[in-house]
């Protein structure tokens, strides 16, 4: 299973301080897929982005500017299927990434139903941020040793949206916390 490297077996096994068997490395990756699934449904964000651009639709709202999804490039926009030139738009915010808004220098976006089309490269960072990929590999080691402890009959566990956790130290413990703090902190929210 193909995984967008939020984290990776590696930095699991650098995590736990083990070394995983090669004949669980499947299922250590679809743990780590669906981890990643987990943390981009919390978010409402995907944190790292297309290699190659693609289009998506949005409504024309008669004002200057529009609010999309997080992008890290845009290589086109249009409005009715006629593009509008590279310096005719600008993407805010200004000096960050990722952009959420494009502004129409010379005109509005006219009320439409998906009317815009706007191509680009669409996620919230090139790289997976730091603390996305701590948070990632805190609950995919949580996952793991929940795993590896009930084998043995420890229980140290909690459960963290549909996941089920295990935790050998309180300093695990505070890992898995800060980790659903995290993703709090990144959650997309709609107005």
């Amino acid at each position: 299973m193909a995984t967008k490297g939020y984290t990776s077996r590696q930095e699991v096994e650098n995590y736990l301080l083990l070394n995983i068997d090669s004949s669980f490395h499947d299922q250590v990756d679809r743990w780590i897929a669906e981890v990643e699934k987990y943390i981009e449904q919390v978010t409402g964000r995907v944190f790292v982005a297309d290699s190659e651009d693609s289009e998506k639709l949005y409504d024309g709202n008669d004002l200057a500017s529009i609010i999309v999804d997080d992008f890290v490039e845009v290589t086109k926009v249009e409005i009715d299927d006629s593009e509008i030139a590279s310096t005719g738009y600008i993407t805010y915010p200004a000096n960050e990434i990722p952009k959420t808004r494009i502004k129409y220098k010379d005109g509005i976006f006219p009320v439409g139903d998906q009317n815009i089309k706007v191509t680009a490269k669409w996620g919230y960072s090139v790289a997976v941020p730091d603390d996305i990929k701590m948070a990632a590999t805190s609950l995919v080691s949580g996952i793991v040793r929940f795993n590896k402890d009930a084998q043995n009959g420890e229980k140290k566990s909690m459960t963290i949206g549909r996941f089920s956790v295990t935790y050998g130290s309180e300093r695990e413990k505070n890992d898995m916390l800060t980790a659903v703090a995290i993703l709090d902190n990144y959650k997309k929210y709609y107005l």
